[in-house]
């Protein structure tokens, strides 16, 4: 498996996790090159968050076709 921030080799790694598994140790990858860290917790909120984009993103598009041109103000001479 290849880093995805640098192309280095990922490591299978064991890490404390304090939190969410309740097991002791939890499994993970670890980047020799970089120390990019990834696990399952990871990678569900990085998914969750390009899911997010891609509505933002969709979103934002409607609301830019769907917009009025702008309206120029005047003001008098003076």
């Amino acid at each position: 498996m290849n880093c995805t921030r640098c192309q280095g080799t990922m490591v299978t790694d064991y890490l404390l996790d304090m939190e969410e598994s309740g097991d002791v140790w939890a499994s993970s990858w670890r980047c020799l090159m970089c120390g990019e860290v990834v696990d399952s917790t990871i990678l569900k909120h990085r998914e969750a968050q390009e899911c997010q984009g891609e509505l933002v993103g969709a979103v934002s598009k409607e609301t830019v076709n769907d917009a009025q041109p702008p309206v120029a103000v005047l003001s008098p001479k003076s």
